[in-house]
């Protein structure tokens, strides 16, 4: 586990996402949950070692069963997130080995029985805009950003000057999902640009800079520009998607791997910008 700040520590080796700890008077504060129960056990085993080892709450990041799945390994108490968790986990509770093998066929093959027999839960504290938790001797800042998804929300530890931000950054390539929304994105990277943030926690991948948050605009501000421009000249969906080219914006080097990943977000740029259209 890596201190990133006084009171501050992240776990970045486990599947799924990375896992936040923070110390606090009153016992560490986990940001998102591991997904799988060995993993869960291996966090217990280290908070041990650390001076407060009670888990005194949870904060989901977001709405991702990579980040919600591995609650019931660790306390049933104390999960604060976003509203709109509420009613995605109900949906994952029911439909979770499906969305896992949608995604992660081979993880589904290898722990079905974890994740058919996982229950996940729910938040008991919900907030809506932004919320502020007074733990011991720190205070944490909620924030709702959306954007990666509609429940996403940053975390910024005050005191340590230490932000985790869940998958609204990445240090690869920006994963976007069908509810992600280019506009709120764009807005959250520009507020994380400003904020008085020494460490930046992604949801995955290792800590990162602001230049990282920067690239990533930088590229969704591209695609937003270029397919703009195609649209305004009447270009249908098919011909942006086969035109646009942001290869030169890129927060990543452009690979057989990566070039599914920005044909969907063009594609998903030309429905947002369209909707915007309509509404005018």
């Amino acid at each position: 586990m890596r201190q990133v700040g006084e009171h501050c520590f992240v776990e970045t080796k486990y599947l799924g996402c990375n896992i936040g700890v923070i110390l606090t008077h009153e016992g560490p504060i986990l940001i998102d949950t591991p997904a799988l129960p060995q993993d869960a056990a291996d966090l217990k085993a280290q908070l041990k070692d650390l001076p407060s080892r009670r888990i005194n709450r949870i904060i989901y990041t977001h709405e991702h069963f990579d980040h919600v799945i591995g609650s019931a390994y660790l306390t049933r108490k104390g999960i604060v997130a976003h509203q709109a968790v509420v009613r995605d986990i109900e949906y994952l509770q029911r439909n979770l080995g499906a969305e896992i093998n949608r995604f992660f066929p081979d993880l589904y093959g290898q722990y079905q029985a974890v994740f058919d027999s996982v229950e996940i839960i729910p938040p008991q504290i919900t907030f809506t805009r932004a919320m502020t938790l007074y733990a011991g001797n720190l205070t944490l800042e909620l924030t709702h950003i959306g954007g990666h998804s509609p429940a996403s929300i940053l975390v910024y530890v005050k005191e340590d000057r230490v932000l985790f931000c869940g998958d609204i950054v990445d240090v690869g390539m920006p994963f976007v999902t069908p509810y992600s929304r280019f506009d709120e994105w764009i807005a959250a990277l520009k507020l994380i640009e400003g904020m008085d943030a020494a460490k930046i926690v992604p949801g995955h991948d290792e800590i990162c800079s602001k230049e990282t948050v920067r690239a990533t605009r930088r590229y969704f501000e591209t695609v937003c520009e270029r397919v703009s421009a195609m649209l305004s000249e009447g270009a249908s969906l098919e011909q942006v998607v086969k035109t646009v080219d942001v290869s030169d914006t890129l927060p990543v080097p452009l690979s057989s791997e990566i070039a599914p990943q920005v044909q969907s977000t063009v594609a998903m740029m030309y429905e947002e910008l369209s909707e915007g259209e309509e509404d005018t």
